[in-house]
């Protein structure tokens, strides 16, 4: 059976890592207080103990008397005190000693031990001695090097730290009840801290999940000014995100459905009456020309239709995957308009409409010329499907760096939702007269992809039932418009 590792919590992880810095920075501060609150202790006595050493060194190098009267007196103000003193010649033998040091001051171990030293005494060196007794002693050493024939002199002054092992007892029972108190609060600030950041994860877990199981219209509150804030304002714009692209395929995937029906429709109309019209041509039931001729012309028109829906989805295939190959060269708009114009004669008489072309003749654009055909000829064939009585007007302007074509009817016009959605595949601003004539969707989509190909823009402005302006601007040819420049 595997074994399932235990699991921490952010909050537990918080936690602990809050009380072990807390315990960390209780232990350093607790060492530290000691040590200091030792070495105070020490140095005030090693002070009071080297101003000692110093009056007892001047009365020994007095030449004039004899100094034991004087060490006498001073003893008695050091008896006091608790200050006692050893003086060795420089065989290790006692000169003075103080009469009134207790036993374990005066046993041959101690007094043994500072004798060994007396070969190494620095002047003012101090030291501590443990004895058998409750408080350690603080030594301070002093050499005496009279003029005199006396010879050298090693004195030792010495006294217990009174009472430090009750006052380090005392010292620490505060310093316990400091800690106490400082590790309960510690703990304390720690849990509301840990608890506050956990909680303030679980909204965001929770919002996580329901984008998971395909929410994407969940949304965070951001009532933070923090890291977590900010991660609340990225989380909801990456939710934004998701539910505009949520959005856009579920649009993509109706109109795909849409457009597939569409297909399948426009191929089974044509080939229907295709099969039908031959079936009727094979069996001889139609024997009058006239009637031969007439079908024969009507599988000529649903062969075209056919064609042309074939190629519109060729080339939007084409167009998304990067496969066309742009052929550009300089050619004379008004040219082109007027080859658009001649193509398209026979649907514009069919609505009588007017189409009129404004355009200087020395006016040029820069580009693949089959391609710039085809833009022109859906743009304007959008128009004619869209507009039932007066004109087409096509403007071509020409400035240093781009040519401009604007394309004006006086059809129905657009509303802003949908001039949002003509550039898109398969929509169809009325799909039932996209029906009637065959149309897929695909025309708009495909023009704007060819003028972005060119490095070109299209823009369209609408007004509901007063008509559409499509704008299409296109760059110079690079060494033209160089050589416009200069």
């Amino acid at each position: 059976m595997k074994r399932i590792p235990y699991r921490f919590t952010l909050f537990q992880r918080h936690f602990i890592s809050h009380l072990i810095v807390s315990l960390l920075s209780l232990g350093l501060l607790s060492l530290g207080f000691s040590y200091y609150n030792k070495q105070q202790a020490d140095n005030n006595r090693t002070v009071e103990l080297t101003n000692a050493s110093k009056v007892i060194a001047k009365l020994l190098l007095r030449e004039e008397e004899d100094p034991a009267p004087q060490l006498q007196a001073y003893r008695n103000l050091l008896s006091e005190r608790q200050i006692s003193f050893l003086v060795f010649d420089k065989k290790g033998e006692i000169l003075y000693r103080d009469p009134k040091m207790t036993g374990a001051l005066r046993s041959k171990p101690f007094v043994d031990g500072l004798r060994a030293k007396i070969f190494s005494v620095k002047d003012n060196e101090s030291f501590t001695v443990n004895t058998n007794t409750d408080d350690p002693l603080i030594v301070v050493s002093k050499p005496v090097r009279p003029k005199s024939q006396k010879g050298d002199m090693y004195l030792f002054v010495f006294s217990p730290l009174d009472g430090y092992e009750e006052m380090m007892k005392s010292f620490n029972r505060s310093l316990l009840y400091m800690i106490a108190v400082v590790l309960f609060l510690a703990v304390l600030v720690s849990w509301l801290i840990s608890r506050n950041l956990s909680k303030s994860i679980r909204p965001l877990r929770s919002a996580t999940r329901q984008i998971a199981a395909g929410h994407y219209s969940t949304r965070l509150p951001v009532n933070r000014t923090d890291e977590l804030g900010d991660l609340s304002v990225d989380f909801n714009a990456m939710a934004v995100q998701l539910e505009a692209t949520s959005q856009k395929l579920e649009q993509y995937e109706t109109r795909r459905r849409q457009f597939i029906m569409d297909v399948t429709h426009e191929l089974r109309t044509p080939l229907t009456s295709i099969r039908g019209i031959i079936e009727a041509l094979k069996n001889e039931l139609v024997s009058e020309p006239e009637d031969t001729h007439k079908y024969y012309g009507i599988i000529e028109k649903e062969t075209f239709r056919l064609i042309r829906l074939i190629n519109e989805l060729l080339d939007m295939e084409k167009i998304e995957n990067g496969m066309i190959t742009l052929n550009k060269t300089s050619t004379p708009l008004r040219d082109l308009l007027e080859i658009v114009n001649e193509s398209l004669d026979v649907l514009i008489e069919a609505k009588r409409l007017q189409l009129v072309i404004e355009c200087e003749p020395e006016h040029m654009v820069y580009g693949d010329y089959d391609r710039l055909t085809q833009i022109m000829i859906n743009l304007i064939k959008n128009s004619i499907q869209f507009t039932e009585y007066g004109s087409i007007r096509i403007i071509g302007l020409e400035s240093e760096e781009k040519t401009i074509i604007e394309v004006t009817d006086t059809g129905r016009g657009m509303t802003p939702e949908e001039m949002e959605l003509i550039w898109e595949r398969f929509y169809k601003a009325d799909a039932s007269r996209a029906k009637s004539n065959s149309e897929t969707g695909l025309g708009l989509s495909i023009v704007k992809q060819l003028v972005e190909a060119h490095q070109g823009t299209i823009e369209v402005q609408s007004v509901p039932g007063l008509g559409s302006t499509f704008l299409i601007t296109l760059p110079k040819e690079p060494s033209i418009t160089k050589e416009a420049a200069s």
